[in-house]
């Protein structure tokens, strides 16, 4: 078997570096990433109270008011903030 010759520094040449790194783009997804981890937290707190209404408390209509305030609230954090844009 034959050996593969050694590279030579003549081999690196600038094409190999990797390019400058987005920050804008990495900056917006870590920030869209925390927005996603705040409003998954507050909606698990919600349910988490919803449920506790409904098994605990003894009150189902506190608790489904709870409940369907998750998806209202969503949409109507969408519309609030499309019009902000």
């Amino acid at each position: 078997m034959a050996n593969a010759p050694a590279p030579t520094d003549a081999a690196h040449d600038d094409n190999d570096i990797p390019p400058a790194m987005d920050y804008a783009a990495h900056n917006a997804t870590y920030n869209g990433f925390m927005k996603l981890v705040k409003w998954s937290i507050i909606i698990l707190g919600i349910t988490v109270v919803a449920l506790y209404f409904f098994i605990i408390g003894q009150q189902p209509v506190v608790g489904a008011v709870l409940l369907l305030l998750i998806p209202v609230g969503a949409i109507a954090v969408m519309v609030m903030g499309s019009r902000r844009s």
